[in-house]
């Protein structure tokens, strides 16, 4: 039997979210310098149905940084 591994919707603020089910682990991949003041790094976000590797590009290194916000340790 397949799962769904995550549920993609664009919005009408040119956004998009991501839904995925039963995450087991979330990861940063090292961030690699494209070109002067281009970055690239890959957010791999692991569940019970699979992997989701999102493909980040940024201006900034500090644009990379990954932060936890709200919830408790």
């Amino acid at each position: 039997m397949k799962s769904t591994v995550a549920a993609i919707s664009f919005l009408d603020s040119h956004s998009l979210s991501l839904d995925v089910e039963g995450v087991n682990h979330i990861e940063m991949g090292p961030p690699i310098s494209l070109d002067e003041g281009m970055w690239t790094s890959t957010l791999f976000i692991r569940s019970a149905n699979g992997t989701v590797a999102l493909q980040l590009v940024a201006n900034s290194l500090a644009s990379l940084r990954v932060s936890m916000v709200g919830g408790d340790d």
